[in-house]
Order: C-alpha cells, then sequence, then structure tokens
C-alpha cells in the first residue's frame, strides 16, 4: 500500500518530526537546582532560608554578554492542607530579579524588583553565587496561620520568561530554551 502526500502536507510533517525529534539541549546537570530549604520562625514571623545550585547554559549566558537582561523570578506558596480536597493557598510571593550587564563599565548589577536594591558584581558568577544563598527571607506573620491547621510550602526559582526581553521570546520558540526553572521543592511548615 502506497501512501500518497501533497507537497504542502509532505512539509507540514517534516517540519513536525523535526520538532518532535529535536534534541534536548544536551545538558548534563539541571540550570536551576534547589538543594535545601528551611522555615524558622523567629519570635511571630517566619523566615525562609534557602540554598540553590544555578547553571546557566552558554546560550544565556551569551545572550546576557551581549547586553540582554535576564530576569529571574522565585515563587513561594504557602499552603494550608486540606485531607480531600485541594489545599488552600495562604500566601503567594513572587519574588524577581534582573541581571543587568554593563558593558561600559565591565560589571553586573543585580537588580531586586520587588525592593528596588540593586547589587554590584564585577562578574556573572560572582552575581549568581550570590543567588545561591537566600538567608532570613521574611515570608509571613505567625498570626495568619491558625495553630490548630497543618500546612506546607513550596518553591521554585528560574527564569521568568513572561519577562524575557521580545528578541529572546522569539529564539526561545525555535533555537533555544529558555523554560529553565527548578523543580517545585516542598516541605512542612512547623509551627
Amino acid at each position: 500500500m502506497r501512501i500518497k502526500l501533497n507537497p504542502v502536507n509532505l512539509v507540514f510533517y517534516l517540519l513536525l518530526m523535526a520538532m518532535v525529534l529535536r534534541p534536548a539541549n544536551g545538558h548534563a546537570q539541571k540550570e536551576f537546582v534547589i538543594k535545601s530549604v528551611n522555615t524558622q520562625l523567629n519570635e511571630t514571623v517566619y523566615f525562609l532560608n534557602a540554598v540553590f545550585e544555578i547553571n546557566l547554559p552558554d546560550y544565556i549566558v551569551k545572550a546576557f554578554e551581549q547586553g540582554f537582561e535576564i530576569p529571574l523570578s522565585m515563587e513561594i506558596e504557602i499552603s494550608r492542607k486540606r485531607g480531600f480536597w485541594f489545599d488552600d493557598a495562604v500566601v503567594t510571593i513572587k519574588q524577581q530579579y534582573r541581571l543587568q550587564y554593563h558593558a561600559m563599565l565591565d560589571s553586573v548589577s543585580l537588580l531586586n524588583m520587588n525592593s528596588g536594591n540593586r547589587l554590584k558584581f564585577s562578574t556573572l558568577e560572582d552575581a549568581l553565587n550570590h543567588l545561591t544563598v537566600l538567608l532570613n527571607f521574611p515570608l509571613l506573620d505567625n498570626n495568619a496561620l491558625n495553630q490548630q491547621e497543618h500546612y506546607s510550602a513550596r518553591l521554585n526559582f528560574g527564569i521568568d520568561n513572561a519577562a524575557l526581553p521580545t528578541p529572546l521570546k522569539s529564539s526561545s520558540l525555535w533555537e533555544n530554551d529558555w523554560h529553565i526553572g527548578s523543580d517545585w521543592y516542598e516541605w512542612d511548615v512547623t509551627q
């Protein structure tokens, strides 16, 4: 039995196969990994401590060195556990950062979009190393939690695709995968 395809369908099927069979970027390691997380209650406020591993692929480093901002986002959710229904979100926090390269100064800045604080570094590696440790990040007031309930939290960290510069958004469709982030890391919030 012989199947006939018209040229338009043939081109469509070849493009579809090329996209499906496109090799992964060949990264041996995950780009964003959450190594450890804990929350601790200090008087009446819960604080978050976390350790990350960040390994940016070469195409992201190259885009950064060409002057493109790299938007990063850390999302934190705290939920009340419910046995037979979806967990009830109590707090959702989105911490946003922008990595910027300043060619004239040959320096890197890390802008905290939530607070407006800007830190300067001599290299991208130094800026990424700064991001790998989060200490005493205030999460929520203890009074927001019911002492008789059980709560869980989850965290992820990665590239903020919604905030990518337009040229990088278009290149992410065909050339490189900019949808890079950690898996969700979940833990119980102890009271």
